[in-house]
């Protein structure tokens, strides 16, 4: 059965960042390399190492938060976690969780960004990471 994308979840050094709101496509491809030789008479190529992309996940930014089960810090704390990762330059384990249990997790650096901003519109922030390590696929 189709699922719902509702209660999916973004892990950032083990702790849940409330206020998810996309995600990015997960998940890598291999780089084509060449193997033509002198007798061959068409292309031939192998797979070769797995390539990443930035990852880039877009959140809500808020200071307050009108939802009952969750409360203001949390809100405000998804961005302070992040900007304190980016700030310290280290690699942290990184994770989506999706609503059946399945996930993607990975080591890497992050970066963060406020979003541009329009009159009357509601404030967002980016949390780009930059995976170290391959993005491991596990069901529940």
């Amino acid at each position: 059965m189709e699922l719902l994308s509702s209660g999916t979840a973004f892990f950032l050094n083990g702790q849940n960042l409330y206020g998810l709101k996309s995600t990015p496509e997960l998940g890598g491809t291999r780089e084509k390399r060449e193997v033509t030789n002198l007798l061959d008479t068409a292309h031939r190529y192998i797979a070769g190492l797995y390539k990443y992309d930035d990852l880039t996940f877009d959140f809500y930014y808020n200071s307050a938060d009108e939802n009952p089960n969750v409360s203001s810090g949390q809100v405000a704390a998804a961005f302070s976690a992040a900007r304190a990762v980016e700030l310290a330059g280290t690699s942290v384990p990184q994770k989506v969780r999706f609503p059946d249990g399945s996930s993607f997790t990975w080591t890497g650096q992050v970066g963060t960004k406020i979003k541009r901003m329009e009159p009357d519109g509601v404030m967002e922030f980016s949390i780009v990471s930059i995976p170290n390590t391959e993005l491991v696929y596990s069901e529940s």
